[in-house]
């Protein structure tokens, strides 16, 4: 009995290679939780530049008017001024933003 007690005292060989698994795992799991918040955060950056890009394409335009043979056309013009997609805040809305559009 005293040998089976002694062997049993001295092996160890599954306890400590759990233990490695789980802070391993857990690391692993910070890092993974860390790495995809970078992530969210950089496609929301570069979806707003290419928003902004977009808008400010120029879709303004000019034609002249013509004129010949005792009739003339006027010309037209658009102009558009481009904006920008404002950047994502992570803070909450000062007040509950009204969604409901009432009938008229």
């Amino acid at each position: 009995m005293f040998q089976l007690m002694d062997r049993l005292w001295n092996d160890d060989r599954g306890a400590l290679i759990a233990m490695e698994y789980l802070f391993v795992a857990t690391i692993l799991v910070i890092g993974i939780v860390v790495g995809l918040a970078a992530v969210r955060d950089a496609v929301n950056v570069e979806l707003s530049e290419l928003a902004n890009a977009l808008l400010a394409l120029s879709q303004g335009f000019t034609v002249s008017g013509t004129s010949g043979g005792s009739a003339s056309s006027d010309g037209s013009q658009a102009i558009d001024t481009p904006g920008s997609v404002i950047p994502p805040t992570l803070t909450p809305p000062f007040a509950p933003s009204v969604i409901d559009c009432p009938i008229q």
